[in-house]
């Protein structure tokens, strides 16, 4: 069932004054007043949506998670730059969000359970599927890491020359893991 206008607008600027906030503090210092008060939203119009900070928090890890993993990315062929361009492109455009949701640490494991579902053969060998396992956490490690520091300025490579890395990163990673999937899956 689809959210009306309204509901989707308060659970935005619930978001988004989160967001704020969390670059400012830690998560435990954040309260639900203190949150109504600053997005100028009553307590009634939060609890209609979440049951507290941490809930709020959940969900813009999984939206976030969802919009960046790789199942949008995989296909029947592989990996394409123009689906890694989507990837970065996202990333860019909500910079604050992924800083705050990366340091807590629970995007990232979303990110990998995601990865997972999309890149191992869980018809394998049970040995080959946990080397799989660790192949995929690597990749999604490296990309987040990489992802973290080029919009942190750590990093200066250009917006077109980061793509290109992420997809040789990604791709050289899955061909790695390849050689532990089912021979006639491949």
């Amino acid at each position: 069932m689809r959210e009306n206008r309204r509901a989707i607008m308060s659970k935005r600027m619930i978001k988004t004054t989160l967001t704020e906030m969390l670059m400012q503090e830690p998560l435990e210092s954040v309260s639900v007043t203190r949150l109504c008060k600053t997005a100028d939203i009553n307590r009634s119009t939060f609890y209609a949506h979440y049951i507290d900070i941490f809930d709020v928090m959940e969900d813009m890890e999984d939206n976030y998670a969802e919009k960046i993993s790789l199942f949008r990315l995989g296909n029947a062929t592989g990996i394409v730059l123009e689906q890694v361009r989507d990837l970065v492109s996202y990333v860019d455009k909500h910079q604050e969000s992924y800083l705050v949701l990366l340091k807590n640490g629970y995007l990232k494991e979303k990110c990998i359970k995601e990865w997972i579902k999309m890149f191992v053969d869980a018809e394998g060998e049970e040995l080959n599927c946990e080397k799989q396992k660790l192949i995929v956490r690597c990749m999604v490690s490296e990309v987040l890491e990489v992802l973290r520091r080029w919009i942190t300025g750590e990093i200066t490579i250009p917006y077109q020359e980061i793509i290109v890395l992420l997809f040789e990163i990604i791709e050289g990673m899955d061909n790695i893991r390849k050689k532990y999937t089912n021979p006639t899956k491949i």
